[in-house]
């Protein structure tokens, strides 16, 4: 258990910094006020509204659903770090670190809201984000609790300062809570030549509850 603990640790410094490295987007951060934990039964039917219709949304969704102690974490107070908000569950992929220790933890979904521009982003290696993404889409999952808007979103905008996140184009979820869950796949470039690549696939999405 210790062992668990010590990789988590160092892997939650890890994503906090990252959060912190969003501020390289350019901008000023938006203050986003304390929340109160959601209604985890309110938040699952938005979600399921959300992706209805798309298979690997509506599977991202359930697999989820299925882990109700995953679930109202990711629906607990929102982590404010100026200026990304990360989320509580973390991602899981094929290709994650940690093995039989940790499930293979692959990264983070984080939400970023500066100059009034609200993105869902995603932080996670091996190596850095591939410029080119063919054969891989990493989508973003999301309902506004506080005015019932929803919508399924592509992360494509691969940012070159920061290059272990990848984020959504600018999106209007209007004020207060919104429930996120990234899933589907990313190409990382692990060396210098166009074949030094990798393929990830989330098979447990990120979710979180942040402040739109």
């Amino acid at each position: 258990m210790k062992q668990r603990f010590t990789v988590r640790r160092r892997i939650a410094v890890a994503l906090t910094s990252a959060a912190a490295a969003t501020a390289l987007f350019t901008g000023t951060a938006t203050a986003a006020p304390a929340a109160q934990p959601a209604d985890p039964g309110a938040a699952a039917s938005g979600l399921r509204a959300a992706a209805a219709g798309n298979a690997d949304a509506e599977a991202a969704i359930e697999r989820l659903i299925a882990s109700p102690q995953d679930v109202a974490k990711g629906l607990g107070k929102p982590v404010l770090t100026l200026p990304g908000q990360i989320f509580p569950v973390p991602a899981y992929s094929d290709t994650g670190q940690g093995g039989e220790v940790l499930g293979q933890l692959y990264g983070s979904g984080v939400a970023t809201n500066m100059n009034n521009e609200f993105r869902f982003g995603f932080f996670g290696g091996p190596g850095s984000i591939a410029d080119n993404q063919t054969g891989a889409e990493l989508n973003v999952v999301w309902y506004s609790l506080a005015n019932g808007t929803s919508g399924i979103t592509r992360l494509d905008q691969n940012n070159k300062i920061v290059p272990t996140v990848i984020s959504t184009a600018p999106l209007n979820v209007g004020k207060g809570m919104v429930v996120g869950a990234v899933y589907g796949s990313l190409w990382h470039k692990v060396g210098p030549k166009p074949e030094d690549v990798v393929k990830s696939t989330i098979w447990m999405p990120s979710m979180g509850m942040v402040m739109g």
